[in-house]
């Protein structure tokens, strides 16, 4: 008998698969006129990854084709890819669409009549491939996109009669077609399941993150990128009472589906999605997996928690969100401890999740409906009965920084007001025309108290993803609570209010000056050296008369003089009016260098700012979310362009062409000529920048003389515990997301800008500095009961306490910025992120502080 090799065997099942016409929809009669997706592609479902542009023609041809089908987009990505929201219901529903919407807001109002359920649809969004990796998600729409526009069975007529069904096949179409591209050209004839190849290792980025490598499914919440800040305005248009959430894991693993963890639901949410609704739908996933025979667990891991998850967000808007889990072939075939996986499999147990959620809801429209309804009306009676009846936000003067904020809330339809006379609690008194107000009692309750509180206990020790998300402490503006009823509110708050008016300015013979105090003016200070103005920031606080009257000014103040520019006075005055439209920063005009307190403006204590040229390595072994925050940042708030270059090319770069390097959580190479190369390049002048581990690698390598703290041993050093308790007890002292307060040296360079010493910093590992030997280094650092928000294990908190956050040290001529965590994270910390821009512009202002017997 001849040998079959197995590869072989391999190839002939994962043919024989797609031979089969009716792998996917057995028994079911399809309207002939209408193609299939494998008719319309010329090839299997499954049998290739089919790129974005390819399925977004496939949606069009739907809606040319089937009168169940309304094609729409809702928006662009970076990348300009459209992002589709494809509508599916009857032909009789579809002609009534905007009549079926505004009857169904009005279960979101509590303040108008309830409509009559009996005779409305219910609302679905099935989401798909918010992950690009994570593919077989985004390959099941087609088929449920074919399923629900050409399938001719009654009881599909009967699904869309009862139902409007909104498909986002692809959630990150920028990810997939990184991903896709990746794995077909790098796809065996016949397909290779060896993990090893290198179809299913990706490069550095993955294609799990969208252009700027951020993770879009923590992004719900934070509406941070404009995929997620279209998606939220669609959202809030419609309510959907179901959203499916379709994702993937690792190929050992089988399929999840929710209930998820008992421990790890939102407080927030009625118990009745938990244990009702949860428990419903869980009958139906079961039975259409036990169907097809695939394996599949549930409760064990995942959880509700955050918010800003596609699969939690609705539990907190009145519906409810579902997550599927598959594990991932991440290519067309691989070898998984369950046997050969192959991408058909996946698509396979994907779509029959999303078909089962139809049908459940279809079954269970009215529960659904009258539910809805429900939510909202319970929030307002909840709130009245809750001792804070609201809360008060001050914009601390820096108004670029309280308009991302407020325009946060304006999102997820939080109503906001302005506060219409001072308000004191406290020893805080918040201004009217400086402060806004957020009653508790309206139908966004629920997120109200996800933005504004801070629990620090929680019923599991364990957390999938962050323990802590109270965003006025991420955008560093303070706000108090108020338990009182009577306060009046002004104005209600629209995205129009929201845009910033420049204020004009005097043309001036002699200088302008430019505060510190909002966000936006380190764009204008990039855009003022990109245009090769002279601009000196002042370190010492002073007042003198500008075009505005007698002002005083912080230390940071921005001078530009009109004298030594390269340009005329008019043409000046012309640039920073430009700039002012641009960034809605103020300039005041000054007439004369004299002071009436403090330094005058020709002080040597006036030092001048040049242009950052700030490069960054990235690659294998470098953290793709921070190095994507990094560039973020500076792209998208600085308007500055930042240089990324890989580490495999580190060594032919010409460190000298840049003056900033910043270094994001990584695992970086030790040897000497890495090393050395960055060593030298600091103390000839350059500005090292490191995040988390990357300033343990600075001190281990010697780059700068500074200590690490280290945690104790969790491990005990005699006795005996339970192996089943060892991830109980390990896990439970890593720190995954929390908030801590810290004391900020205001004086310093790095603290230019700030008002107040009390800054609060997000945490996500267990990276730990000391404090600095030489007193005047530590510019941050960690109160000795920090914890404001979030879990920490009672150990972890310990060796947090008073610890360093922030330490600018000297080397030679240059400077070494080591930041304990990580200041942008997910692009939403603009309070810490003025750290990191500080660090940028401003870190040649530190002098050698080197006290006496101290090495550099």
């Amino acid at each position: 008998m001849k040998k079959v090799y197995p590869f072989l065997c391999l190839f002939f099942t994962y043919q024989a698969v797609f031979a089969q016409n009716d792998y996917y929809f057995p028994g079911r009669k399809f309207n002939p006129s209408i193609l299939s997706p494998d008719a319309f592609l010329g090839y299997s479902i499954g049998s290739h990854h089919t790129r974005y542009d390819q399925m977004v023609s496939y949606f069009e041809y739907l809606s040319r084709e089937s009168d169940r089908v309304k094609f729409q987009t809702i928006g662009k990505t970076y990348e300009y890819r459209p992002q589709l929201m494809v509508v599916f219901s009857s032909p009789q529903n579809l002609t009534r669409l905007e009549n079926i919407r505004t009857e169904h807001l009005r279960l979101t109002d509590p303040t108008v009549a309830a409509p009559d359920i009996r005779t409305m649809p219910v609302i679905m969004q099935l989401g798909h491939n918010v992950h690009g990796n994570e593919a077989s998600g985004g390959e099941s729409s087609l088929l449920t996109a074919y399923f629900l526009a050409a399938c001719t069975d009654p009881d599909v007529i009967h699904t869309l009669n009862q139902s409007v069904i909104f498909i986002e096949p692809v959630i990150n179409p920028d990810g997939r077609d990184r991903f896709v591209n990746w794995v077909n050209m790098h796809k065996g004839m016949p397909p290779v399941a060896d993990p090893n190849d290198r179809e299913h290792n990706e490069v550095w980025p993955s294609g799990r993150v969208n252009h700027y490598w951020f993770d879009l499914n923590r992004d719900w919440y934070l509406a941070v990128h404009r995929e997620s800040k279209n998606r939220l305005n669609f959202y809030h248009q419609w309510y959907p009472n179901v959203v499916t959430d379709h994702h993937e894991m690792g190929t050992n693993s089988t399929h999840f589906f929710e209930p998820s963890k008992v421990s790890a639901e939102n407080p927030l949410v009625p118990p009745y999605v938990y244990r009702t609704l949860n428990d419903t739908y869980a009958r139906y996933f079961e039975q259409a997996m036990n169907q097809i025979g695939s394996l599949y667990y549930t409760k064990e891991s995942f959880d509700n928690l955050y918010p800003g998850y596609g699969s939690s967000y609705p539990d907190i808007e009145g519906g409810i969100g579902f997550l599927f889990e598959q594990g991932s072939s991440r290519g067309h075939v691989q070898d998984s401890q369950n046997g050969p996986l192959t991408y058909a499999f996946a698509v396979r147990n994907q779509l029959v999740n999303a078909l089962a959620t139809i049908r459940a809801s279809v079954d269970q429209r009215e529960n659904l409906l009258k539910f809805q309804r429900e939510f909202f009306e319970t929030a307002i009676s909840s709130a009245q009965k809750s001792s804070v009846k609201g809360y008060v936000v001050s914009t601390q003067n820096d108004q670029s920084r309280a308009q991302a904020f407020l325009q946060t809330l304006l999102y997820h339809k939080i109503q906001v007001y302005d506060l219409p006379e001072d308000l004191k609690i406290g020893e805080v008194t918040y201004q009217s025309g400086k402060a806004y107000y957020v009653p508790t009692a309206q139908p966004q309750y629920r997120m109200v108290q996800s933005v504004f509180e801070k629990p620090t206990t929680f019923a599991d020790s364990l957390f999938y993803d962050a323990s802590a998300w109270n965003l006025p402490l991420a955008y560093g503006l303070p706000f108090s609570e108020i338990k009182s009823a009577s306060i009046r509110p002004g104005n209600a708050l629209t995205t129009d209010a929201l845009t910033i008016k420049p204020k004009t300015f005097a043309k001036s013979s002699y200088a302008y000056l430019l505060p510190l105090n909002d966000f936006n003016v380190y764009k204008a200070l990039h855009q003022l050296t990109q245009n090769r103005m002279l601009v000196k920031a002042g370190q010492k606080p002073f007042s003198i008369q500008t075009d505005r009257g007698l002002q005083v000014f912080a230390a940071g103040t921005l001078l530009i003089p009109v004298q030594p520019q390269m340009i005329s006075a008019d043409s000046l005055h012309g640039l920073l009016s430009q700039i002012a439209s641009y960034t809605g920063v103020h300039f005041y005009a000054v007439e004369t260098g004299y002071s009436q307190t403090g330094v005058d403006l020709g002080s040597n204590t006036f030092e001048t700012i040049t242009l950052p040229r700030v490069v960054m390595p990235i690659g294998k072994g470098t953290s793709q979310y921070e190095a994507g925050e990094v560039w973020f940042m500076t792209d998208q708030y600085l308007g500055m362009p930042i240089t990324k270059v890989d580490l495999s090319q580190w060594n032919s770069l010409n460190l000298n062409a840049y003056n900033v390097l910043v270094m994001v959580n990584g695992q970086y190479p030790s040897e000497g000529r890495f090393v050395e190369k960055i060593k030298n390049w600091v103390a000839a002048g350059g500005t090292l920048i490191t995040f988390k581990s990357a300033s343990h690698w600075a001190i281990k390598n010697n780059i700068i003389s500074e200590k690490i703290r280290e945690l104790t041993d969790s491990l005990p050093k005699t006795g005996r515990m339970n192996y089943e308790n060892a991830e109980a007890n390990e896990g439970s002292k890593y720190t995954g997301g929390a908030i801590f307060s810290a004391d900020l040296d205001l004086t310093h360079p790095l603290g230019f800008g700030f008002s107040q010493r009390r800054i609060s910093l997000y945490r996500n590992s267990n990276t730990l500095l000391e404090i600095s030997e030489n007193p005047y280094q530590t510019v941050v650092q960690y109160d000795k009961k920090p914890l404001l928000n979030g879990y920490v294990h009672p150990a972890t908190l310990s060796k947090i306490s008073s610890s360093a956050g922030l330490i600018a040290s000297t080397h030679g001529a240059g400077k070494v910025i080591l930041f304990a965590d990580n200041p942008n994270f997910r692009g939403t910390w603009l309070s810490t992120s003025r750290l990191f821009f500080n660090s940028i512009f401003f870190s040649k202002l530190i002098q050698n502080t080197t006290i006496e017997g101290q090495e550099e």
